[in-house]
């Protein structure tokens, strides 16, 4: 569904940094056949704030109800937190409004993915999910019925786990050297981290799983970036990536690859141009 210029409509789900950029992007004409129509975020002051920036002006919203009401709306692109997606990914779906997911974290819940699956395939929806801040998911996705073991270290310096329920006990203690936080299943590492290692959701929908994809998450205050590491092994072989990122440098836990890959992945999607490694 479009509006009648043709442009996709988008009711944009959480005006932090993450939606900021992506409404820009969309207001700047970087995403051609597209259109924010309407904004919502729990903070109204947030909402407004962002409503002012673009142009044309879209509606401000005070409830997600308000937004999927909200004339031309076809495609709602969450930036908020997993749960927006755990409290309002069905009720997009049951409205018929396709869903762009970049907080995958939420993706963890098997169950719940499974869920948004059925309705989006029983009212024609689509669901959208960047790499994010990662690579060779193209690569991975495609020998996800031969792979054996999964593993992805995420290394960042340890301002940017500040306020992670993992990283509590670590809150007031200088950490000087590497320090492993966690290593174990994708399942708990999105619960610990779920501002810092959406990259192992997304990891996990496109290989062996969350309870078998293995994530380490490693506190280095000499960190060049935001590192993740990927290593895949199975009977086609294995391979492995490592990108070192720079954090957003409005939001350090989150990386500006990941802003990027939400902008690209969307115009991809409205302006139906050629599609590489989709």
């Amino acid at each position: 569904m479009t509006q009648m210029d043709g442009r996709v409509g988008i009711g944009l789900l959480g005006c932090g940094t993450m939606g900021v950029e992506v409404a820009l992007a969309v207001s700047e004409r970087e995403v051609q056949n597209a259109r924010i129509i309407a904004v919502f975020d729990e903070d109204p002051e947030a909402t407004e704030r962002l409503a002012e920036k673009l142009q044309p002006r879209p509606t401000a919203c005070r409830t997600v109800e308000d937004l999927l009401a909200t004339r031309d709306v076809s495609l709602v692109v969450e930036c908020a937190a997993p749960a927006a997606i755990e409290t309002y990914g069905e009720t997009v779906l049951s409205e018929g409004r396709s869903l762009f997911i970049l907080s995958s974290g939420a993706l963890a819940d098997t169950e719940l993915f499974d869920r948004l699956i059925n309705l989006a395939t029983s009212n024609r929806c689509d669901i959208i999910i960047p790499s994010g801040a990662l690579g060779g998911i193209d690569a991975l996705r495609s020998v996800r019925d031969l792979l054996d073991s999964v593993t992805l270290t995420s290394t960042k310096t340890p301002r940017s786990f500040s306020g992670a329920p993992g990283f509590v006990e670590w809150e007031d203690i200088e950490i000087t050297e590497p320090t492993i936080l966690y290593e174990g299943p994708a399942l708990e590492a999105v619960a610990l981290f779920p501002a810092n290692v959406n990259v192992a959701a997304t990891m996990s929908i496109a290989g062996v799983g969350p309870k078998r994809t293995i994530v380490k998450v490693v506190a280095d205050p000499e960190s060049p970036g935001n590192v993740h590491e990927i290593h895949a092994r199975g009977t086609f072989g294995e391979f492995t990536f490592r990108l070192v990122n720079q954090p957003h440098v409005r939001n350090p836990r989150t990386s500006h690859l990941a802003v990027l890959s939400a902008i690209e992945t969307l115009r991809a999607y409205c302006d139906r141009g050629p599609s590489i490694g989709t």
